[in-house]
């Protein structure tokens, strides 16, 4: 019986013994590997394969699909409450305000609150010297300025972003602050937190507060260009909650929930 298995082993299992020795020196090997062999010959091993891997694949798909949930859940909870557009609107009205506050508050050359030194001689012979304005041109920016802050609180408002419009709301709390120095030039706060300038009475109007408002360090222009400043911060974060990588690895800026799910699942 023993010549006949070793016959047999020589002439078709050869090659799983290899190398191998029994304790007693002999060239048989481990007689359980017959087993072993003669399940895999007859399929059983590769229906426990089957059985075996078909159970992890099931606990794999159930433990991607709770990924898939938890990551679905993550992003949709990241992801901004507000458009691109209106993101977009909200960064470039912020810069027009600080374009704006900048020009005013600049006191260079080319600032509009540059006065010229007139002298005029009096009835009795004497001379006065006064400092006079381009009010034309001190209107002109200030209305600008108004106009952008306008165009500021208007796309603030068009946010459900919580950061934004608490950066918003930061900004029309202070301007209510100066709201009587601002009714001294004409300058009045609506309902609606939108600034109105009466042209007459902002014309007519003591130039030394004029410039104080809008010049000089600390003002309300220079204010307001901090507080757009954080408005355009907050609306630089709600973008990033947007951000994200797709299903090809490729970077992205995404708002809308819809397109990145469709392109998942």
């Amino acid at each position: 019986m023993s010549y006949n298995i070793n016959m047999h082993l020589k002439n078709d299992y050869s090659f799983l013994f290899s190398g191998m020795s029994t304790s007693s020196g002999g060239s048989l090997g481990n007689l359980n590997f017959l087993s072993d062999y003669q399940s895999i010959k007859n399929g059983s091993y590769g229906k426990l394969l089957k059985a075996y891997y078909k159970k992890v694949g099931n606990e794999n798909t159930s433990t991607s699909s709770t990924e898939k949930e938890d990551n679905s859940s993550k992003l949709s909870t990241s992801l901004s409450k507000d458009s691109a557009k209106t993101l977009s609107e909200i960064n470039k009205a912020a810069g027009k305000v600080k374009e704006s506050a900048d020009a005013l508050t600049s006191t260079g050359k080319e600032s509009v609150f540059n006065g010229k030194e007139v002298t005029t001689e009096n009835e009795d012979g004497t001379t006065t010297t006064s400092t006079q304005y381009d009010m034309d041109a001190i209107y002109n920016a200030v209305s600008g300025f108004v106009k952008d802050y306008n165009s500021l609180v208007d796309s603030v408002n068009k946010s459900d972003s919580a950061n934004v419009l608490k950066a918003g709301k930061n900004m029309t709390n202070i301007t209510s602050l100066y709201s009587k120095t601002l009714e001294k030039v004409g300058i009045t706060i609506g309902e609606d937190n939108k600034l109105s300038i009466d042209e007459d009475k902002f014309k007519s109007a003591d130039v030394s507060r004029i410039k104080s408002l809008f010049n000089d360090s600390p003002s309300f222009a220079k204010s307001i260009a901090s507080q757009a400043s954080f408005v355009d911060y907050a609306a630089n974060r709600e973008s990033l909650k947007a951000n994200t990588y797709n299903k090809t690895g490729a970077y992205s800026n995404n708002y809308s929930m819809g397109d990145i799910f469709n392109s998942m699942f």
